[in-house]
């Protein structure tokens, strides 16, 4: 009996993350819709903080189940897809027409698609990189860009590049560029994991410090970091394809 009751709370703790995750994008579609546009921004960025949580708490008390990924997609297209669609149809695109109703529709799209292909190729709990740019850093990448730009313009006018930035993130959401997984939290012997670790708490204490100035550059580094290292690799795979080629007399 006592251990039920402990792999029942072992497998509900991590739930209640996702579903203040997806508590989170409700309420930022609802400030949305009411005009408070910032107060929208930052709910998705709350959320995001709370996917990742959960995440950690998974791993950490070995809470997975099947039922729990299921839940986490169903959370994460309110909190990512629906939630950064909303923001930019009331912010930005309200009085393009059918035009600003398909750019915003974008990332609810896109990011439905990535979350479906992400299940159907699930298997595993543990992920060393995710296929296509994962749905809540492309959420984060709109946010705090909206907030970037207010906190140096102080104006929520539609800034230039903002429609380029939400075709590319939607793209390289359904595309097959592989993006490496957080940093895991152990001190083992492992270089590469250790490098990912530095970097990422001092990202986290910049953060912490600057929010308003922080977050998107280091959010758009990392975005920018997967289609480069893609780059990267399929050039050199195709150097060494040209390498391999035999020479005919």
């Amino acid at each position: 009996m006592q251990r039920f009751k402990t792999e029942t709370v072992r497998r509900v703790f991590p739930g209640l993350f996702t579903v203040a995750n997806s508590y989170c994008g409700f309420l930022s579609v609802i400030y949305a819709i009411d005009s408070n546009y910032l107060t929208a921004a930052w709910l998705i960025i709350l959320a995001a903080v709370m996917d990742g949580i959960d995440g950690m708490v998974a791993r950490i008390t070995r809470g997975y189940s099947r039922f729990g990924v299921e839940l986490d997609s169903l959370a994460d297209i309110i909190s990512f897809g629906l939630a950064p669609s909303v923001l930019l149809y009331t912010l930005y695109f309200h009085q393009m027409g059918k035009v600003g109703v398909v750019i915003s529709f974008l990332p609810l799209l896109c990011g439905g698609i990535r979350l479906a292909r992400f299940n159907i190729m699930f298997t595993g709990y543990e992920k060393e990189n995710y296929v296509g740019l994962p749905i809540p850093m492309q959420a984060i990448t709109l946010s705090s860009f909206i907030i970037f730009n207010f906190d140096i313009w102080n104006d929520l006018k539609l800034p230039q590049g903002l429609i380029p930035m939400i075709m590319f993130l939607s793209l390289l959401m359904i595309s097959t560029i592989e993006y490496e997984s957080l940093p895991k939290f152990t001190l083992r012997k492992d270089t590469k994991n250790l490098v990912k670790l530095v970097i990422f708490l001092l990202a986290s204490l910049t953060i912490m410090l600057f929010p308003r100035l922080a977050i998107f550059p280091f959010i758009f580094i990392f975005v920018l970091h997967g289609v480069v290292r893609w780059g990267w690799h399929l050039l050199h795979h195709e150097e060494d394809e040209v390498a391999n080629i035999p020479i005919s007399d």
